[in-house]
């Protein structure tokens, strides 16, 4: 999504500069001109995503047609909000690709695709509907590859990850989008990893006690998802109970009220204040 407003800010002050340049060849007293010019717009430059953000914040862009029917058609949480809900939504959604740091690996075009964008985009915005910051600060960067990958930490192949010392999540495409298509069906990573980011965030909430021996049991009456399917598609052993709680309590809202009522309200509390 193109961040242009910084660049239109600093427009007037290039074109000032390259005047003064211009004059300064035809008599060089004029070269001093130049400075007030270039200061200000390599401040513009040097300042850039903040003062895009800033304004975009304010001004959400349109998410295009094509990435809002994607929306429509695949978000069970999008869907269930009223239309002013839709619009905050989307508009958070659109900040969000914004403010987040992509970086492809391997893709052909050395860019995420803005399907892929969106897909990740909306499970961070379904935590954080209901709080006041969209974007998770220690958690802006956003590698996406297109298939399963190894790691330093993890050597082996697998589809997501979360690696707090760096700030970064990590994503197989081939893994992200077939459950962002197919919502219910599949395990979403994308929902897993944010779930983590977000406890990680905001330690201090009162998060719900998952340690019963028939958490895992109860957890897969609500989502017909075994513990070791779930471990499969992220491609790692020893997957906590919370973020898959918090998965299920997104993606089969009814199930899990009926199955953890007592979960559900305390989940109630953190996301829905």
């Amino acid at each position: 999504m193109r961040q242009i407003f910084a660049n239109l800010l600093a427009a007037p002050f290039v074109g000032g500069a390259l005047f003064f340049l211009y004059l300064a060849w035809k008599d060089s007293d004029n070269a001093p001109g130049i400075i007030p010019f270039v200061l200000v717009a390599g401040l513009i430059w040097a300042f850039a995503p903040q003062i895009n953000w800033w304004w975009y914040s304010r001004r959400p862009p349109a998410l295009s047609v094509g990435l809002r029917s994607l929306l429509e058609r695949f978000s069970g949480f999008y869907r269930r909000l009223d239309a002013a809900g839709q619009q905050r939504f989307r508009d958070r959604v659109a900040l969000c690709m914004m403010g987040t740091e992509w970086m492809p690996v391997a893709w052909p075009d050395e860019t995420v695709p803005p399907d892929v964008q969106l897909a990740i985009a909306t499970q961070a915005v379904t935590l954080t509907f209901n709080r006041p910051a969209i974007l998770f600060d220690k958690f802006e960067k956003v590698i996406v590859y297109p298939l399963p990958f190894p790691s330093p930490e993890h050597d082996y192949l697998h589809a997501s990850e979360l690696h707090q010392e760096d700030g970064c999540l990590l994503f197989s495409a081939e893994q992200l989008m077939p459950a962002f298509f197919q919502p219910g069906t599949l395990y979403n990573i994308g929902l897993h990893e944010y779930a983590k980011a977000f406890v990680l965030t905001y330690p201090a909430e009162a998060y719900p006690d998952l340690s019963a021996e028939d958490i895992w049991a109860r957890l897969q009456a609500i989502s017909l998802m075994s513990r070791e399917h779930i471990e499969s598609v992220i491609g790692m052993a020893g997957v906590e109970p919370l973020p898959v709680a918090i998965h299920h309590y997104f993606t089969f809202p009814e199930q899990f009220r009926a199955v953890l009522p007592e979960k559900a309200v305390a989940l109630d509390r953190i996301f829905k204040p």
